[in-house]
Order: C-alpha cells, then structure tokens, then sequence
C-alpha cells in the first residue's frame, strides 16, 4: 500500500480542493487517513461531477471540524460590492 504525501499550496487554501490539499487543510498524516474518516462521516463527502474531479469544499470542512470541537459554525455569505473593486 503506497500512502501519498499531504502537501498545501503556500499561503491560502482554495475554495475547492483535491483530496490531497484536503487533506493537509484537516491537518491529517496521509491522504489515506482523510478518506477514511470521510469513509467514517468525520468529514463530509466530496462534490462530483461528470469530468470533474472530486471535490471538497472548504467552507464544509471547516464546518465538520467545528463539529467535532463542540463549536457551532456559521458560513458567511460574502457579497461583493462593485463599487469596491473599482
């Protein structure tokens, strides 16, 4: 059994990750041990889609990590204002 190394891209976190960023986003020691607990409901399942790559969510997995602390998580809705970015 070959275990893949968990690797983050420096500086932030995409909106949408592989299970790989997933991974190290969860702070977990391979991808292996990740989809197992997404085997077990520790963290949600991933978003598919016909020629897409599964999927996680980052706003979801933060969402099950609260969870598992005890703590209750909101999403924030971000709205932009046009105004703003000119």
């Amino acid at each position: 059994m070959t275990v893949r190394a968990v690797s983050y891209p420096p500086g932030s976190w995409p909106l949408e990750m592989r299970a790989e960023t997933a991974a190290a986003y969860c702070d977990e020691p391979s991808v292996e041990a990740f989809l197992s607990k997404v085997e077990r409901g520790i963290y949600c399942r991933p978003r598919r889609q016909q020629g897409c790559l599964p999927k996680w969510h980052r706003a979801k997995l933060d969402s099950d990590i609260a969870r598992r602390h005890g703590l209750a998580f909101e999403t924030a809705v971000v709205a932009e204002d046009v105004a703003e970015l000119i």
